[in-house]
């Protein structure tokens, strides 16, 4: 169901959809950049901060795979003299790869559970949010079927005052 918020004053007319927002709930695991740009600030920086954590514990353990793969060379001649100066850190913290294994598949799955379950709220309330920030702006709804203004109230909280008459045409 298609909602039509219009503004007061200059009679500009947008158009938001009612339920869930299925564009957002897949483009906004990508570092909530549609988030921004429907003006949804704290759910953008959220989504943001969760993806940011995710690719750097990526990072993070591809450093520490590649510097300890390093220890165990393929073939005999290519041993090193010396461990890097990564090796020389992992010992000197006493971390082993087991440990940091599970502590990567740990957190980064911790992390794309709350992605996926943060994506999921972010769509399912988004639309609601956009109008809400259009009602700011002074846009009020236009619904003139009596239905449509108590399904507006129940689900998006609306009062008396949000909506604009309009006549049935």
């Amino acid at each position: 169901m298609t909602i039509e918020l219009r503004h007061e004053e200059t009679g500009n007319v947008k158009k938001i959809n009612h339920g869930i927002n299925w564009f957002l709930l897949i483009t906004s695991p990508i570092f909530g950049i549609t988030l921004f740009k429907n003006k949804l600030n704290r759910s953008g920086f959220i989504m943001l901060t969760a993806s940011l954590l995710f690719f750097l514990g990526i990072i993070c353990f591809s450093i520490f795979s590649s510097s300890f793969a390093s220890m165990y060379p393929y073939s005999t001649s290519q041993v090193q003299a010396s461990p890097s100066f990564m090796m020389q850190v992992y010992y000197l913290l006493d971390i082993d790869y087991k440990d940091v294994l599970e502590f990567f598949l740990a957190t980064s799955g911790f992390l794309l559970l709350f992605i996926s379950v943060f994506s999921c709220y972010t769509a399912y309330n988004a639309n609601k949010w956009i109008a809400e920030n259009y009602r700011y702006a002074g846009y009020k709804v236009a619904a003139p079927n009596t239905l449509v203004r108590s399904l507006l109230k129940k689900d998006w909280g609306l009062t008396d005052d949000d909506f604009i008459e309009v006549s049935n045409k």
